[in-house]
């Protein structure tokens, strides 16, 4: 399952970054736009994260997409790490940096070996990573090592639960057009993905409940677990008439797509 899930996640998105758009990725235009696009859609993680917390500290990102997030940390004044397995997320990210003319340091390595000393971080993040990782403990236990005492882990992981998994991706997709049938559980899920068809190209897809992460932060001070970002069209075409914007405001601490979490490492 290891290779196969490496072999899954770099073919989708070494075809497709994580959050791409339209346009010159040799320009600073590009990566403005695609920020634009993230936060409209996801604009919760500013003030669930804080990034600008963390002036001075020396902040990992597992993950690090189009470099997108850990620009939030870089214009905070944080020293900025990336690891990734992707060559083009890692072009893009050292781009994107080189355009907005900060520093960052970056290596291609897998998450279940990390390449930083012993309690020689202030923070590591990962938005959206680890569930495509099957090795997840082992990721957490080199996050809780590289850590230095006090330091933070801020993660984001699919949320079982959600909307978007039960009316869009189980009654919709799964049933509806029958893709549990022709993909099966792991190919339908693989689909959230953009470019994804399940088959094949067909990364890696975990999904956590709250006690699924707080199981997975085992040996950390869990300050937060909660959930965040419901949609309309999470209800999917069958229901979608049903996600009237007030109904989204209350369900969204329940039926949210991502389940995310802050925790801290002993001292």
């Amino acid at each position: 399952m290891r290779e196969s899930a490496r072999v899954g996640a770099t073919r989708q998105w070494n075809a497709v970054a994580c959050g791409e758009v339209a346009g010159d990725k040799d320009s600073l235009e590009y990566f403005r736009r695609v920020e634009t696009a993230r936060y409209q859609v996801q604009s919760w993680q500013h003030e669930y994260f804080r990034y600008g917390e963390f002036t001075g500290k020396h902040v990992l990102e597992i993950g690090v997409g189009q470099g997108t997030d850990l620009m939030q940390f870089a214009r905070a004044g944080a020293h900025c790490h990336g690891v990734d397995i992707t060559d083009n997320h890692l072009d893009l990210t050292r781009r994107n940096f080189a355009l907005n003319g900060k520093p960052v340091d970056l290596h291609k390595v897998d998450a279940t070996t990390l390449p930083f000393a012993d309690a020689s971080l202030d923070c590591v993040y990962s938005f959206g990573v680890i569930h495509h990782i099957p090795e997840a403990g082992a990721v957490l236990a080199e996050v809780r090592r590289v850590l230095k005492p006090g330091g933070v882990v801020l993660i984001s992981l699919y949320y079982k639960w959600s909307a978007f998994h039960l009316f869009t991706k189980l009654l919709y997709d799964g049933i509806a057009r029958g893709w549990l049938l022709t993909k099966g559980y792991a190919g339908t899920l693989a689909t959230i993905e953009f470019g994804a068809d399940g088959v094949k190209t067909k990364p890696h897809v975990d999904l956590y409940s709250k006690q699924d992460m707080r199981a997975l932060l085992a040996g950390f001070r869990v300050a937060d677990v909660s959930i965040h970002q419901l949609h309309a069209d999470h209800f999917s075409p069958l229901l979608r008439w049903l996600a009237f914007p007030w109904l989204c405001r209350a369900l969204e601490r329940k039926m949210g797509w991502y389940v995310v979490a802050r925790a801290y490492k002993s001292p």
